[in-house]
C-alpha cells in the first residue's frame, strides 16, 4: 500500500540557506554580505538577479516551484524560451550541433516610436536573434540616422530593413528611399498574402512551414506565428540571447488565442473592438510590445521574399 502514496516536496529559491541569510540581514537593517553558507546552492546575488530580470512565468517555475496556470495556452511556452536561450548560449560558446563559422544578419526589423514608446531595432539570421537596440527617440529625426548606422553595423542591405508602417514608419521609409535606401514597410493590420519563405535553418523547418495553411486572423498574428514556428524546439530551435531580457519577458506573457474559425489571433494592441472584452496586449505586458514587434518584423523579413520583387 505504501506505493499508492507519494509526498511532494516543494523547494523554492527562497529556501536556499544563502538567500535566507541575506534576507535575515536585510530584516535587521543591514546589507547582505553575500556569504555562502552552502556553496553550490543558489546565492543571494543570483537570486536577486533572477528576481529582477526573469519574467513572472519563469520566476513562478524556476524560483517559486509552482506550475504556471495556463502555460499550455501561451504562444511561447516557458520551455521553448529556455531552449531559445540555450541555443543562443551554445552559438556564443561555439558548442552544440550548430556551429556557424561566422554569423551574418539576414534582416533588420524596426518598430518606430509612437507617443512615449521606444524605437527598437532587431537583427537576426537563420540561427536566431543577433542584436536588439532600444532607444527613447523623442526627436524622430534620430530614427533615420540610427537606422542607417544599425543596418551598416549589421551589414544588412536596406532592402532587408523592415519597418512597421504605423507609428510614423511610413514617413521614415519614404525619407530613407529618397536618400537611396530601399527600406521596406508592412502594416500589422494588412491583409495576409502568401509569399515564398527563405533563410530557414533546417529542411524540417522549411517543410513544416510550406505545409502550413494560412490560418491567421490578421498580419500581426501571422508574424507572431512565424516566430512561434521558428522557436519550436521540435524543428531545431532559434536563439534568443540572455541579455534580451525585455524581449523574453514580453514574449513569455502573450496568450495563444483562436477565433471562431480556428484562426490564430492575438489580443488587440491597445484598442479592443466592441466584440472583444479581454485584456489588450499592452494591458497584459504592462507596456507597448516594442521589442516583440521589432523581433517579429526581423523574422518576417528574413523568411519572406520581398513582396515587391515577388509581384514583379
Amino acid at each position: 500500500m505504501a506505493g499508492l502514496f507519494r509526498k511532494v516536496i516543494r523547494i523554492t529559491g527562497d529556501d536556499s540557506p544563502n538567500v535566507q541569510l541575506a534576507k535575515a540581514q536585510l530584516a535587521k537593517g543591514g546589507e547582505p554580505t553575500g556569504e555562502q553558507l552552502v556553496p553550490g546552492v543558489l546565492s543571494w546575488r543570483e537570486y536577486s538577479k533572477r528576481r529582477q530580470l526573469w519574467d513572472k512565468v519563469r520566476q513562478a517555475i524556476g524560483l517559486d516551484a509552482t506550475f504556471w496556470e495556463g502555460a499550455e495556452t501561451l504562444l511561447y511556452p516557458p520551455d521553448w524560451l529556455d531552449k531559445a536561450e540555450a541555443v543562443a548560449r551554445d552559438l556564443y560558446l561555439g558548442r552544440g550541433p550548430i556551429q556557424p563559422k561566422k554569423r551574418q544578419a539576414l534582416a533588420v526589423g524596426i518598430d518606430t516610436a509612437e507617443g512615449g514608446d521606444k524605437t527598437v531595432w532587431t537583427s537576426c539570421d537563420q540561427y536566431g536573434f543577433i542584436e536588439q537596440r532600444a532607444l527613447h527617440t523623442t526627436d524622430t529625426d534620430e530614427i533615420i540616422g540610427e537606422t542607417i548606422a544599425f543596418g551598416r553595423e549589421a551589414n544588412v542591405p536596406a532592402e532587408r530593413w523592415l519597418f512597421d508602417r504605423g507609428g510614423g514608419g511610413k514617413q521614415h521609409v519614404d525619407r530613407l528611399r529618397k536618400m537611396g535606401y530601399r527600406a521596406e514597410m508592412i502594416g500589422f493590420g494588412e491583409a495576409i498574402a502568401p509569399a515564398p519563405r527563405h533563410g530557414l535553418s533546417t529542411v524540417e523547418q522549411r517543410k513544416r512551414l510550406q505545409e502550413e495553411r494560412l490560418a491567421y486572423f490578421n498580419r500581426r498574428a501571422q508574424m507572431y506565428g512565424d516566430l512561434r514556428a521558428v522557436l519550436d524546439p521540435s524543428v531545431g530551435g532559434f536563439g534568443i540571447p540572455e541579455e534580451m531580457t525585455e524581449l523574453r519577458r514580453q514574449l513569455s506573457l502573450i496568450p495563444r488565442l483562436y477565433d471562431s474559425e480556428g484562426k490564430l489571433k492575438l489580443p488587440p494592441k491597445n484598442k479592443p473592438s466592441p466584440a472583444y472584452t479581454g485584456a489588450t496586449l499592452i494591458g497584459i505586458i504592462g507596456n507597448s510590445p516594442d521589442e516583440a514587434d521589432s523581433a517579429v518584423l526581423a523574422v518576417h523579413r528574413m523568411i519572406y521574399s520581398a513582396l515587391r520583387r515577388t509581384a514583379g
